[in-house]
């Protein structure tokens, strides 16, 4: 074991901090809502406890970059700009067109956006993960606990691209006061 120094540029101090920033905010977030027991889980529960798992891995991970030296694929010289921006983005449109465009479609512009940012895109790989995806979504979440969203589009191309465009134009014109 190496002695204690701290190193910013190994990659498990930045991951240790990503997972405590997470593990505190999913705490923090969830302290309003009530924790109920293992047996009957309330609404905090889930979120709480990942948050001090998160937490204690953050630790770790990052106590761990203070006493090993990096090896130079382990070592951080540049952020990937890109990535940091494609992945977040991708979640988020997720959120945006699941209750426009449906599950099939929402799923799909997730994966293609999050892909956008991978140097060796393989096509494979991204139809693999749609399907496996799309299956657990739809099987756990739709059909096992009946979370009410649809497969594909309300009742028409048309309605749901109006909504969409309505849902874009909202903070546009609130932004603008047109």
């Amino acid at each position: 074991m190496g002695a204690f120094k701290f190193r910013s540029y190994h990659q498990d101090f930045w991951a240790g901090l990503m997972f405590l920033g997470l593990g505190i905010l999913a705490v923090y977030l969830s302290k309003d809502y009530p924790l109920g027991r293992a047996m009957r889980m309330g609404p905090g529960y889930f979120p709480t406890y990942l948050g001090y798992l998160m937490i204690t891995v953050g630790a770790i991970v990052g106590a761990r970059s203070f006493f090993t030296e990096p090896t130079d694929e382990e070592r951080t010289t540049k952020w990937a700009l890109v990535p940091l921006a494609l992945m977040p983005a991708s979640v988020a449109m997720f959120a945006i067109l699941i209750d426009t465009m449906g599950l099939v479609i929402a799923v799909a512009s997730m994966l293609l956006l999050a892909n956008a940012s991978v140097k060796n895109f393989r096509p494979v790989e991204l139809i693999g993960n749609f399907i496996v995806l799309l299956a657990i979504a739809y099987f756990v979440f739709q059909r096992g606990l009946g979370v009410p969203f649809h497969t594909f589009w309300e009742e028409s191309f048309g309605k749901a691209v109006g909504e969409l465009l309505h849902l874009i134009a909202t903070p546009v014109r609130l932004m603008f006061g047109s």
